[in-house]
């Protein structure tokens, strides 16, 4: 046993030593960690998760000193991002859906534009402009299907929204509001958070349950309760009432030169 042992390991060792010298291809078991590089996107660096928490974001826009957000109509509700108080939330989604309460509609301000980058802000993930919807309500941006802006477990990610309003002096005023978001990795027990539409899991629960009650055949008083108890977890249970309008119609970025 001992000699075949050793007859075999020594084959293996002249075989990958022709391999380096001649070429002859030699089929070796790779460790999956590298077999899995070739995934990567080369072109791609993510930086180092931080050791601490990002700060907090901004759920609402605030005023300037100057009174520039004056500019935009005055709403009884301001522009909100469906989130807790901080402004962090996490997903088990590689491109989660994203909702805001949106007082305005298309006949009151210019545009909208959506945008995600790295915590570091170093690499822009997404961007996009939106049209504003015709009726105020709850809306949603999702990351598009394709791979290239999947999001990465375990990273932070900062995304804007900024609404831009049209001014006496016909320049552009802006309403920003901002937020994170962190990927993690799918688990039964996350799973079934999702499911049970625990706040735990916050992007998913409110897109899932946004989804259903966009389905009159699924939207009942019990799930119409699930989503006031979901909001009001987050003190925004007065905004529960607002119909949910959905997908806002994305636009390409203009020009700088426009």
């Amino acid at each position: 046993m001992r000699s075949h042992h050793n007859l075999t390991q020594g084959s293996l060792t002249l075989a990958v030593l022709l391999s380096l010298l001649g070429g002859m291809p030699v089929a070796l078991a790779i460790p999956q960690t590298i077999n899995s590089i070739r995934y990567q996107k080369s072109d791609v660096t993510l930086p180092t998760v931080p050791p601490t928490p990002p700060p907090p974001g901004k759920r609402q826009p605030g005023g300037g000193l100057s009174g520039e957000a004056l500019v935009c109509p005055p709403k009884q509700q301001a522009l909100t991002a469906l989130t807790p108080a901080s402004v962090h939330g996490v997903t088990l989604s590689e491109k989660p859906t994203f909702w805001f309460y949106m007082p305005y509609t298309s006949e009151e301000v210019v545009s909208g534009e959506f945008s995600i980058l790295t915590w570091d802000e170093e690499q822009r993930v997404y961007e996009t402009a939106f049209e504003l919807p015709d009726t105020a309500g709850f809306v949603s941006i999702t990351l598009p299907d394709s791979e290239e802006f999947n999001l990465q477990e375990d990273v932070p990610y900062h995304w804007y929204v900024n609404l831009n309003c049209d001014s006496n002096t016909d320049s552009k005023t802006e309403l920003k509001i901002d937020g994170w978001v962190q990927r993690i990795a799918h688990t039964p027990e996350r799973r079934q958070q999702v499911s049970s539409t625990s706040p735990d899991i916050w992007y998913d629960a409110v897109a899932q349950l946004a989804a259903q009650l966009q389905d009159p055949a699924l939207e009942t008083a019990a799930l119409r309760q699930t989503w006031t108890e979901l909001l009001e977890s987050v003190d925004l249970g007065d905004l529960a009432p607002a119909p949910i309008v959905g997908p806002v119609r994305l636009e390409p970025i203009p020009s700088q030169s426009e």
